[in-house]
């Protein structure tokens, strides 16, 4: 199945990778040239990661439906036996995909907080860290990390998300073989969307307050992204005018950026307009011709898209380093908390990030995940 919206797709995650920088900068290194003239709450783009799993389920469904179309067999079993091989496959894939990079990041950190941190809290939970993303747990052990407040270990942090993902990644193709047809999984997809988008977020949510990190607060947008990716006939469903397409791009980018700053945890349903915005996003990145070919910007975005695993994960182990070289340097007999996060600053990490980034996909990122698909 030709996929001609891929060029869409990497910019709409370059788009989600800037927001998360920005939810991390504003998070990790306090800036009060920037603060006095944004407020801080909108400087966060918790959105970004709703917007990263809706991709995520539609991306990753429609690397399935070629092998799910060739299924042979009535039954569970007989369809398991057919699907074996490509399965095996697809889990290969999708450990060289993630696996290296998480292990230069940890062995990064580990070596970063070996020579800065006295204690050794650090040490435990960086090392069971790779075996509990690899078991889709880590996102749980993140929210016992944020409660504790200790801002080192969220040089790791990020990888909450694989946890999440990895969940989805070993159960969802399983589920999509036990189904008997498209339709099934068509009807299947939608309505487990659905349910955890009206019934089960919401409803927790009231019950145990919003759990940021939690499965229930993350599984709708995969849901329903695999939904559209049935829906998906091979083709760009339609060509619209380009201030069309930018018009739908601006509104619901908007959303996914500033809708979560704007709502109270406490409200019913305060993750459901985020989450529609995301996967309405996604979803018309494939079925909408140039959807996010914004000018100037849309270089940018594809760009930072292509290496988004790169650019995401390096992001707060970089930040630290970053924060903690320029104050150890400059204020040396202060601690580093002491300080804001100045202007010079902002511009290293920047550079940085782009430099290291670009490092990490060409000898790490992209020669995994080639050396995955053999």
């Amino acid at each position: 199945m030709k996929t001609k919206f891929f060029d869409d797709i990497e910019r709409l995650r370059g788009f989600a990778c800037l927001l998360i920088l920005i939810q991390h900068i504003a998070w990790i290194c306090p800036m009060p040239f920037v603060h006095e003239i944004v407020p801080t709450k909108l400087l966060t783009g918790s959105g970004a990661v709703h917007l990263f799993f809706a991709i995520s389920g539609l991306v990753v469904t429609l690397s399935l439906r070629e092998k799910l179309d060739s299924l042979q067999g009535a039954t569970f079993s007989d369809r398991m036996s057919s699907a074996k091989c490509w399965l095996l496959s697809f889990y290969k894939r999708r450990f060289f995909r993630t696996f290296p990079m998480v292990l230069f990041v940890i062995i990064t950190v580990a070596i970063f907080l070996g020579f800065t941190e006295d204690d050794t809290i650090w040490v435990a939970p960086l090392l069971r860290a790779p075996a509990e993303i690899f078991c889709g747990v880590y996102n749980y052990s993140v929210e016992s990390f944020v409660s504790v407040e200790k801002i080192h270990l969220a040089g790791i942090g990020p990888f909450w998300t694989l946890a999440v993902e990895t969940q989805f990644y070993i159960l969802w193709p399983l589920v999509l073989i036990a189904c008997k047809n498209n339709n099934v999984r068509v009807i299947l997809s939608l309505s487990l969307g659905l349910l955890f988008l009206f019934v089960v977020q919401p409803g927790l949510a009231s019950l145990y307050g919003s759990k940021y990190y939690s499965i229930y607060s993350n599984v709708s947008e995969l849901f329903l992204g695999s939904f559209f990716a049935f829906l998906y006939n091979g083709e760009s469903s339609c060509e619209c005018n380009t201030k069309i397409a930018n018009l739908v791009t601006a509104v619901l980018g908007m959303l996914v950026w500033f809708y979560p700053n704007s709502i109270s945890d406490k409200t019913f349903f305060s993750g459901t307009v985020v989450t529609l915005a995301s996967v309405l996003s996604a979803a018309t990145a494939v079925f909408v011709k140039n959807s996010f070919k914004i000018p100037v910007l849309d270089k940018i975005f594809y760009y930072i898209g292509s290496r988004s695993f790169s650019f995401y994960a390096i992001q707060l182990a970089l930040a630290n380093i970053v924060v903690w070289y320029t104050n150890s340097t400059y204020f040396p007999k202060e601690p580093s908390y002491r300080h804001d996060f100045f202007m010079y600053q902002f511009i290293i990490f920047i550079v940085m990030q782009f430099i290291i980034s670009e490092i990490l996909y060409r000898f790490i990122e992209r020669p995994s995940r080639n050396f995955g698909r053999r």
